[in-house]
């Protein structure tokens, strides 16, 4: 009959191993971890920044191109994270997965906040901000804004929306 190794050592020194074998495969799956499962979160300043450029037809047709040209690979056609190279990527030796540029929670995000995103990127995804001019980065995300329905009526476009005003008489 086989006797495991640990059965001749002490109690404290098994402790020990145990102790030890657990923490090393505990340190193993953070490191692994790497940040892959982080919210990524803009600055405020960056986040309270204003879309210049009105989200109209041609501005948002402009930002369809771009992103069929920039965005899609990972991104796919609607947004959802579904590209032709979405599978293949990685953050640290993780794989990750593409935003879902579909999900109406984008909304719950300024437009700044997306534009900083698509200036610096975040491994896999690049930094646009040396190939896009902010023009383009801006109709882009004109663009994305359409993928997403508006649920909810959480809406940080930085546009003015109207309010109906009651007037009451004392």
């Amino acid at each position: 009959m086989k006797r495991s190794i640990l059965t001749h050592l002490t109690a404290p020194v098994q402790l020990g191993a145990i102790v030890l074998l657990l923490g090393s495969n505990l340190y193993i799956g953070l490191a692994q971890d790497n940040g892959a499962s982080q919210v990524w979160v803009a600055p405020s300043r960056a986040a309270r920044k204003s879309n210049p450029i009105t989200a109209d037809t041609p501005s948002i047709a402009k930002g369809k191109d771009l992103y069929v040209a920039a965005c899609f690979p990972c991104h796919g056609p609607g947004g959802k994270g579904d590209g032709p190279v979405a599978g293949t990527l990685e953050r640290n030796g993780v794989r990750v997965r593409p935003g879902n540029l579909s999900d109406p929670k984008l909304w719950q995000e300024t437009d700044g906040a997306l534009f900083w995103k698509l200036t610096e990127g975040k491994t896999p995804m690049p930094s646009w901000g040396e190939t896009l001019s902010e023009e383009q980065r801006w109709t882009i995300i004109n663009y994305v804004r359409t993928l997403s329905s508006k649920t909810d009526k959480t809406d940080k476009t930085d546009k003015p929306q109207e309010t109906a005003k009651t007037e009451t008489k004392p």
